[in-house]
């Protein structure tokens, strides 16, 4: 069993106001699965992806869009999201406070592929 603090979780920018949180993951021991959080700042976006896996998120707070080949569905707080395997999605903040995410992948090393 293990217990991440997220104080002690290095955090990275994987796009301009967009922090990534990650400790669930292969490289902390995960055999099967990868936990995280995101936080959005207003105005910024989670460009546009792939992954060849599902990909599972809680809206925590904020407010914005989550767009995939051709819709954009409004998303705030309390939203569950599924975006099925290799399916082109993003998430823009289009509020006034951060947005904040959590995701799970059903996998470890899973790839990001960005796309148009």
């Amino acid at each position: 069993m293990a217990v991440f603090r997220e104080k002690d979780i290095k955090d990275r920018e994987i796009f301009p106001g967009v922090v990534l949180i990650q400790a669930i993951e292969h490289a902390n021991g995960a055999a099967c699965v990868t936990l995280g959080k995101i936080v959005i700042q207003p105005g910024c976006e989670l460009s546009p992806h792939t992954h060849p896996v599902e990909d599972a998120m809680i809206i925590l707070t904020g407010k914005g869009i989550m767009y995939g080949e051709k819709e954009e569905i409004p998303i705030e707080g309390g939203c569950h999201c599924l975006v099925p395997a290799n399916t082109r999605h993003g998430v823009k903040n289009t509020g006034d406070e951060p947005m904040t995410l959590i995701y799970t992948w059903p996998a470890i090393d899973v790839s990001r592929t960005l796309v148009e």
